[in-house]
């Protein structure tokens, strides 16, 4: 069995794959005309998220950003745009496409989140920073993200045994109640038999 610190390895190779990766994602689908398609990205709290949409035949979409309560973050119609977010809580960012043209649209979406969405460039120009300045910024970003990730898991795990436990507890004593039930019922069929027998036996006498 694999134990928590070759877990802990394992999940640590991830992280940073998903790092380098960007977290981008980054698809291309068809939306027939006067209809609607929905997609959901799964955030944690504090995550920033910016995405980019485009008509690639420049046909108006109707964007609608919401968050798992049904609170409205974002809507526009356009060809093309940008929105930004920043989750107020763990669940499913969901955003929602619609074609308002009579004709089909290739839609073109593009999504980043957590540090793939931290404009780095950006804070470069604005603080003066060098190319060193820059990636240990980068690093110390990276860093804080992984001990997040370890929290997040560690409270993951905390839960599961909680859940775990609260379930082993109710199952046990579900079994207590369920025997008793048995031998209560038992205890009842040998009381009527030997009622049953001794009322035959007195009237025999």
């Amino acid at each position: 069995a694999v134990g928590y610190a070759g877990r802990r390895d394992m999940f640590t190779m991830f992280i940073v794959l998903s790092l380098c990766s960007h977290f981008a994602q980054s698809i291309h689908f068809d939306l027939a005309g006067r209809t609607t398609k929905c997609l959901g990205e799964e955030v944690e709290r504090n995550d920033l998220v910016v995405a980019k949409f485009r008509s690639m035949d420049g046909k108006a979409l109707t964007v609608t950003v919401t968050d798992k309560a049904g609170t409205t973050l974002f809507t526009k119609t356009e060809t093309k745009g940008k929105f930004t977010t920043t989750a107020s809580s763990n669940g499913i960012l969901r955003t929602c496409f619609f074609n308002t043209d009579a004709l089909q649209t290739t839609v073109e979406f593009e999504v980043k989140r957590g540090l793939g969405a931290k404009d780095y460039t950006g804070i470069a120009k604005k603080d003066s920073l060098k190319p060193i300045e820059l990636e240990l910024l980068r690093l110390e970003d990276i860093i804080n993200y992984i001990q997040l990730e370890f929290q997040r898991m560690e409270a993951n795990e905390a839960q599961q045994v909680a859940i775990n436990n609260s379930t082993n507890s109710r199952v046990f004593w579900m079994s207590i109640f369920s025997m008793l039930c048995v031998v209560g019922i038992n205890a009842a069929q040998i009381y009527f038999l030997m009622m049953y027998f001794k009322d035959k036996r007195f009237k025999n006498a």
